[in-house]
């Protein structure tokens, strides 16, 4: 009776459904973490914030990429398919991840991650140049010093020489987000905003705002959202999570193998620069604009195609 009642309330109420059970599992995963931590490594929570700012023990970097990926499991992918069993019962069928792709809709998809990287290296670059009102200079100051947190985190965990440690990046980084975040502001968030405005694109774009700020790195905030909403459009115009989840894959994992090569000298460290005024090849932004506009209209095309198909 109450799994009806939560189906058939209104879809704000089910978003705040989401959150609870998010919420729920967020705090389960990190008590069971800390159980395991304790257990495998004989660490306790306070340990764990010292660890954090020291990183140049390989210890400490074991230990943070462990629970990075106990939280991955338990706050990205676990909650959807709760959410999609108590709102619908069939959690292939709400989180759309029943049908296969084709292999011209995964040639498109490979196409836009690729040929967007000018134009995410561009944003990137108009990101970090913003800056918040004098007011408000703390918050700002904060934010600043997250994103270095952050980058000084992401840093140890991919600096490695060690292929099976390269490759165990690859699952941390590559694998479990694109399941895990798709599933979660594709398969979820973004299917319920969709009822909430009535209005796909509304939906996307919201979807890829909360998703790009929870990542709580503000001076990455336009690049991720415009990814984001990338990943909103291929699950919206192919009717398959597969779509962005494979998409998120090729962009994490092309970075993680990219920084790989880089530390080891077999390629440039400046490929991040790429369509950017400071490398002065701005002009592949737009080469990037055309090409993504191509890809992404052949993409809705192949919908509208179904559509008049199954009708």
């Amino acid at each position: 009776m109450y799994r009806q009642a939560l189906r058939e309330s209104k879809p704000s109420a089910q978003l705040l459904f989401t959150a609870l059970v998010i919420f729920i599992c967020g705090i389960a995963v990190t008590v069971l973490g800390m159980a395991l931590g304790w257990v495998i490594f004989g660490v306790n929570l306070s340990e764990l914030e010292t660890m954090m700012q020291d990183l140049s023990k390989p210890r400490n970097i074991a230990v943070l990429k462990f629970f990075q990926t106990i939280q991955s499991i338990g706050i990205f992918i676990l909650p959807p398919f709760i959410v999609a069993w108590f709102l619908y019962g069939k959690p292939s069928v709400f989180l759309q991840y029943r049908r296969r792709p084709d292999f011209q809709s995964l040639l498109l998809v490979i196409a836009i991650i690729f040929f967007s990287n000018p134009l995410i290296n561009w944003l990137n670059e108009i990101n970090s140049k913003l800056s918040l009102p004098e007011w408000m200079s703390s918050i700002e100051i904060w934010m600043q010093n997250s994103e270095n947190q952050a980058t000084k985190i992401t840093n140890a965990f991919l600096t490695t020489n060690s292929l099976p440690t390269l490759l165990l990046n690859i699952m941390m980084i590559g694998v479990l987000p694109a399941l895990g975040e798709e599933l979660l502001f594709r398969g979820v968030v973004q299917q319920l905003f969709k009822k909430v405005y009535g209005n796909a694109h509304a939906a996307i774009w919201v979807s890829a705002a909360i998703f790009s700020a929870l990542h709580l790195q503000f001076f990455g905030f336009l690049p991720r959202l415009v990814l984001g909403a990338m990943f909103g459009y291929m699950l919206e115009w192919s009717g398959t999570l597969w779509l962005p989840v494979i998409a998120h894959f090729i962009n994490n994992t092309t970075a993680v193998i990219a920084f790989y090569l880089s530390h080891k000298g077999l390629i440039s460290n400046d490929l991040d620069k790429t369509g950017t005024f400071s490398d002065n090849s701005f002009y592949l932004v737009i080469v990037s604009l055309i090409f993504l506009s191509v890809f992404f209209r052949t993409l809705y095309l192949k919908r509208e195609v179904k559509l008049a198909i199954d009708n």
